[in-house]
């Protein structure tokens, strides 16, 4: 089998090079699969001396991570089986794999209650070996290595909560991190579809740590959008109705939930990482109290464009609305500029933590409004936090 790109003398030798520096590390498989290092060295742009180190790197990943056994010796936890979105969906015009991710509709605080993020990574690290077997069987049923597979990631239903939750991104971060730097040159195409405003609250800040190569392959759809976009790469009999095409279930079923995990929220009979942590008794929190028809207004002191405004807090009862503006000053006038719509929040099973990317040095104002309460003045602990966004995925627990 042969690459589909057509090699010139000076790639075949750097093949040949890279294959010889990393013979002493590699195992026999991989050391026969001649494709790896060619993904690999693209994904440097034929520099040996990075794509040696990452090479090194990734087959190091491979040993912490058991990966030339994880489909055979690890059980997946059943919360993430049964709620994490990512489902073989067919193949498009090319019989490249098609991937579909309710990433919307997923409960992600829950998926953390159920399962320690260690279980998330060697998950994510499973579905994605077994996504390898299939393309190295489409490869080999057409007779030619096939570029890559194809993802459609739906964010229908996205929470401003979700889109915002600090946690998320960083898993985000690390997972889409761990994905380009392991599987290079293993996607095709990316369909983002049912974007929002919530969603770019998580892009802005997430585009930040992708590769250029994943970034071009990208393919922002609008609603009217989708269904034209998708059956131009992938026959409508092997695209689910709910995405415009024609297959469905046995039963006529368009939402196909035989073979589409649609995610959905995480039953608390999952749940295992219950928090006992006080939130009020942490470094940096304070306590305020909202009286009944009122708001209370927190400044934010941003110094450096690009700075990450943290916040968290958790409510003693009932909900809050939380709103974020910057103050834009017109003389000695100021407007409050809406960034984040106010939204009612409820922190009854988790403390709210979001987190958003100041584009622009200055005062922010993160309002708590009680306006909507006649009766009853709310009690809140909080914290803000400013910081550099490349912190982000130093501190990232697998715990």
């Amino acid at each position: 089998m042969t690459v589909t790109t057509e090699l010139t003398n000076d790639q075949k030798e750097a093949i040949t090079e890279l294959r010889k520096r990393v013979k002493d590390v590699i195992n026999p498989t991989l050391y026969e699969d001649t494709h790896l290092f060619y993904r690999f060295l693209k994904a440097r742009d034929f520099n040996l001396k990075n794509s040696e180190e990452m090479l090194r790197k990734h087959i190091q990943w491979r040993k912490e991570f058991l990966v030339d056994t994880i489909l055979d010796d690890y059980t997946s936890v059943e919360a993430l089986v049964k709620h994490f979105p990512g489902n073989l969906i067919g193949f498009d015009k090319e019989q490249c794999p098609v991937k579909y991710f309710a990433f919307g509709n997923m409960d992600a605080k829950g998926i953390r209650k159920a399962a320690k993020f260690s279980d998330i990574i060697k998950f994510m690290i499973q579905m994605q070996e077994q996504e390898m077997v299939v393309l190295k069987e489409q490869s080999e049923k057409v007779g030619k290595i096939l570029p890559g597979s194809v993802y459609i990631c739906d964010f229908k239903d996205m929470t401003f909560s979700a889109a915002t939750d600090k946690k998320t991104l960083e898993h985000s971060i690390y997972l889409s991190k761990m994905y380009q730097d392991h599987y290079p040159e293993r996607l095709k195409a990316v369909y983002l579809i049912n974007v929002s405003s919530y969603f770019h609250l998580l892009f802005n800040i997430l585009k930040v740590f992708l590769a250029a190569s994943i970034l071009s392959k990208m393919h922002f759809c609008s609603k009217a959008e989708v269904q034209e976009k998708l059956l131009k790469v992938i026959e409508a009999d092997q695209l689910p109705g709910f995405l415009g095409g024609n297959r469905t279930d046995p039963d006529g079923d368009p939402l196909c939930k035989s073979f589409v995990n649609h995610a959905g929220k995480v039953p608390s009979k999952y749940f295992v990482n219950k928090t006992s942590i006080n939130f009020s008794k942490l470094n940096g929190v304070q306590k305020l109290i909202v009286n009944r028809s009122s708001y209370s207004e927190i400044e934010v002191n941003v110094e450096e464009p690009g700075s990450l405004i943290e916040w968290e807090f958790e409510i003693k009862s009932k909900d809050i609305g939380f709103g974020l503006y910057y103050r834009e000053m017109n003389g000695e006038n100021s407007t409050l500029v809406e960034i984040v719509p106010l939204q009612r929040v409820d922190t009854e099973e988790f403390s709210e933590t979001g987190i958003h990317k100041a584009d622009k040095k200055g005062t922010y104002v993160i309002r708590y409004d009680n306006s909507y309460s006649w009766m009853r003045s709310k009690e809140l602990f909080y914290r803000v936090i400013v910081k550099n966004p490349k912190t982000l995925d130093e501190e990232i627990s697998l715990e």
